[in-house]
């Protein structure tokens, strides 16, 4: 039996509701089931496996098994066009932000103050965070204090512990009465008192240590001054109070890794940030604006380390250096 008897054979079963056994509308269907037929070996030879499985669904739906139709009306065979799946559509990796991405200012320094850290305290990548969007600082018009914060991480537990890192621009110790007290407050000396002076094996370089303070978390500081008047620092704590309520069972950095860090040659203010002197502490895409003629104001967009920065810039502009050492405790947050 060939492909046209087969058809009239089927069609001869199909049964429409309402309508009578008109030859006419017969007549009708086989045509138009030979035009669909024809239609479909198109889309067969141009479409491949696709278009085969697109006459297969048509033939089966147009045809029901034979049966009476009942009250429902019949589709005709090939009615519906065939649909080809899309490919999935997928969803664009989020790029690493580059320092250009950080927000506020500093962005490079603080990206190598990251990748310092992690050279000395954590080659392995197992515990220092991936990023150094904070930002912390201040010292003077031109002789800028950079910082960052990086968490610490303990496979295994829930906590976090912290890392605080910072760096100056040279020339920053001559820059005002009390500028190193200002900056080794922020890594555990409150009062140089409470730091001890040690030499660094093999240099004769001398560093400040702070010893432990359980009250703040703290595990031990260290604090350098080198030759060209520019400082480092880092301060290592089990807690890191912004982001975790849970410290760390320890932070494994020993005061040898401390001291590599604070003498690493290559740490240091990018040239072209420093040069920016305080305006580099608003970044590129902030918004704040540092009125230093007498009054600070900032919109909305900037925040509280911004405005910080606005008032620094203020006061160094009008007094030419702070007027005694900040008083603000070393903690963990």
């Amino acid at each position: 039996m060939n492909e046209d008897e087969q058809l009239r054979e089927r069609f001869r079963g199909v049964g429409f509701a309402g309508e009578p056994p008109m030859a006419s509308t017969a007549a009708d269907d086989l045509a138009r089931g030979r035009r669909h037929l024809r239609r479909r070996r198109a889309a067969a030879l141009s479409g491949g496996v696709v278009g085969m499985v697109a006459v297969a669904a048509g033939v089966a739906l147009a045809l029901p098994g034979g049966g009476p139709a009942g009250d429902e009306d019949l589709p005709v065979a090939g009615g519906s066009a065939a649909e080809t799946s899309a490919p999935p559509a997928t969803t664009p990796t989020e790029p690493t932000a580059t320092p250009s991405e950080m927000p506020g200012g500093f962005s490079l320094t603080r990206q190598l103050l990251r990748e310092t850290a992690a050279e000395h305290f954590d080659p392995a990548g197992d515990h220092l965070n991936n990023d150094a969007n904070s930002l912390h600082g201040g010292g003077f018009e031109n002789a800028v204090n950079v910082g960052t914060k990086l968490g610490w991480t303990v496979p295994g537990e829930d906590g976090e512990g912290l890392v605080q890192v910072g760096v100056t621009a040279p020339g920053y110790v001559d820059a005002g009465e009390y500028a190193v007290e200002n900056f080794i407050v922020d890594f555990g000396c409150d009062l140089p008192e409470h730091c001890t002076e040690q030499t660094v094996p093999g240099t004769g370089e001398t560093v400040l240590v702070a010893p432990p303070n359980p009250d703040m978390h703290l595990q031990f500081a260290v604090s350098y001054e080198r030759a060209d008047g520019s400082m480092v620092g880092v301060a290592v704590y089990d807690l890191f109070g912004n982001n975790s309520l849970a410290p760390v069972s320890e932070v494994e950095i020993t005061l040898e890794q401390a001291f590599a860090f604070v003498t690493d040659a290559d740490l240091r203010v990018d040239p072209d940030e420093a040069a920016g002197g305080y305006d580099a502490f608003l970044g590129p895409e902030a918004t704040a604006e540092c009125a230093v003629s007498g009054e600070t104001t900032a919109t909305a967009d900037a925040d509280a380390k911004l405005r910080e920065a606005c008032e620094q810039a203020e006061d160094s502009t009008d007094d030419g250096a702070s007027e005694e050492p900040s008083d603000k405790p070393t903690t963990g947050e």
